[in-house]
């Protein structure tokens, strides 16, 4: 039986704070939402990520997603909190899945524009390794994204209401739970503020 990885990326907030959309501001010579974007399609290429989903209420994401041929589906109901955007893209996601292999989801915040390949791809290695069935990355006691579900837990996802999100699950089966420590605590943040931009 194979292991297959599924990333679903949750592009769908409203940026209150930030006082206008986090995602399409520049950073880089980019939009910000791109600088992740770009590293998990080059995971989905390598077959790192055996599928990859783009969850978003903006058009202009849903376009460039569309040049670039990554699955993508709109969010109408982002008011909902991210629990809508959670369920929509797992929905999507299962379309990939193959019945005789263990499928695993692993969720994405797009804000978070310095998180990098060799981390994600570290993280997938050592939670294959481990045989547990919740992964998460954290840098000393905070906790950060991705983290990644067995597909067992799939109903329970599915169940989250509001600004609710998988941590909720995750704190449930701290058994369960394998951490995956990363060194730089700059990759793990996501950008809530203009003031946290260069």
């Amino acid at each position: 039986m194979g292991k297959r990885i599924h990333g679903i990326l949750l592009a769908a907030g409203f940026s209150h704070r930030f006082r206008g959309n986090k995602l399409l501001y520049p950073l880089k010579g980019k939009a910000l939402y791109l600088h992740l974007t770009e590293r998990l399609e080059k995971l989905l290429k390598k077959g790192t990520l055996d599928s990859l989903v783009m969850v978003t209420q903006y058009d202009e994401i849903l376009q460039e997603m569309k040049k670039r041929k990554i699955e993508a589906i709109k969010n109408e109901n982002s008011r909902q909190g991210i629990s809508s955007s959670l369920k929509l893209g797992l929905c999507k996601a299962q379309e990939f899945e193959e019945k005789e292999d263990e499928n695993y989801y692993i969720f994405f915040v797009t804000d978070q524009p310095y998180l990098q390949e060799k981390t994600i791809e570290d993280f997938l290695w050592a939670f294959v390794q481990t045989g547990k069935t919740i992964g998460c990355v954290k840098c000393g006691k905070e906790m950060g994204n991705p983290v990644i579900f067995h597909e067992k837990y799939k109903e329970e996802l599915e169940c989250l209401q509001g600004d609710k999100g998988g941590k909720c699950v995750l704190r449930k089966y701290e058994k369960e739970v394998f951490y995956f420590e990363v060194e730089d605590k700059k990759e793990l943040q996501d950008i809530d503020e203009r003031g946290e931009l260069p």
